[in-house]
């Protein structure tokens, strides 16, 4: 799902030439950032609460598309394993995928997940860290994260939780363990 927009293609949303958009930027009607090249870009979130407030019909590109998650893991498998089953599910995900801390932090910064798998053992990351960083954010105060720690290691599922995690999901895990984990932070998959 796209997260942020041009002038240009909020223009064709709104129904309005993209100087239009840049004029009502420019004069606090709607809210933009810039990028680092200069040009404006409007979030998903900032365009959808401008449709609204005008009373503009919300085509159908930026209607929801289901329960964002971020998988922050270094190993392909258990991404695929992820994915492969939230695929299966009766309820429409949008998955994300980071493999290092530094994609994490963009990653959360632009996608805004609802759900965030966090493997507590990333090369040159410390897990709890990023669990702590991403508590301490306002921003996320309402994200789930499910930590993924080693079978049997209940000091470092302990840990998470102190961190900031709201589940521990031990690795290796099943179908049904994932499941289990997914209800306990208000996510039914059927």
């Amino acid at each position: 799902m796209k997260e942020s927009f041009s002038t240009s293609e909020v223009a064709v949303y709104c129904h309005v030439t993209a100087d239009t958009i840049r004029k009502w930027a420019e004069a606090g009607r709607i809210r933009v950032f810039k990028t680092p090249g200069g040009h404006r870009r409007i979030r998903r979130e900032d365009l959808l609460t401008f449709l609204r407030d005008n009373s503009i019909p919300i085509h159908s590109d930026l209607k929801d598309e289901g329960v964002k998650i971020l998988v922050v893991e270094s190993e392909r498998s258990v991404v695929t394993g992820l994915r492969r089953f939230l695929e299966q599910a009766r309820v429409p995900f949008v998955v994300e995928t980071a493999s290092d801390g530094f994609d994490a932090g963009h990653k959360m910064a632009m996608f805004q997940p609802d759900v965030v798998f966090i493997d507590l053992q990333l090369p040159e990351v410390d897990g709890l860290e990023l669990c702590r960083r991403i508590k301490e954010k306002a921003d996320y105060s309402a994200t789930q994260i499910i930590a993924m720690s080693p079978a049997g290691d209940n000091d470092f599922a302990m840990r998470a939780l102190s961190a900031g995690a709201t589940a521990n999901l031990p690795k290796p895990f099943t179908p049904d363990d994932l499941r289990r984990t997914l209800a306990h932070v208000g996510v039914e998959v059927g």
